[in-house]
């Protein structure tokens, strides 16, 4: 489980709890960007990638991304924060090989683009996108 932790006392609490479920497996610590979500699905045939929108996350998800609502097209992304995440898109899509679908996770803070997840598969978006965009 996901926990964000923000100091020393949770840190060490939430460790002894992990280690304890699972002293088999790694348990991963990294930085917690605050910040506006949103995510790509993207389709590739390994030279050309088709995004057909960004959907903007409105609100803080819960557990998982799946808890929040979106929107599309978004509606506070600025157009170079846009073009941003189309250019990391389409980098992405044609560095990591990417043939058919696959689902990016951003989140953007003070302007800057972060990249926090590269899925090679469809995600809940797309039916979503293929609704609104026929």
């Amino acid at each position: 489980a996901m926990e964000i932790v923000e100091n020393e006392e949770d840190l060490r609490s939430y460790m002894r709890t992990a280690v304890k479920a699972s002293s088999d497996h790694p348990v991963l610590v990294d930085s917690y960007i605050v910040g506006q979500e949103c995510e790509v699905d993207a389709i590739s045939d390994g030279e050309k990638v088709l995004i057909p929108g960004i959907m903007e996350h409105i609100e803080r998800a819960g557990v998982h991304s799946g808890d929040s609502m979106g929107v599309y097209p978004p509606q506070t992304l600025s157009q170079k924060v846009q073009e941003t995440i189309a250019d990391y898109t389409k980098r992405l899509a044609i560095g990591l090989n990417c043939l058919g679908m696959m689902n990016i996770q951003f989140v953007i803070k003070d302007e800057k683009v972060y990249v926090i997840e590269v899925n090679p598969r469809a995600s809940r978006t797309v039916p979503f996108l293929s609704k609104v965009t026929n």
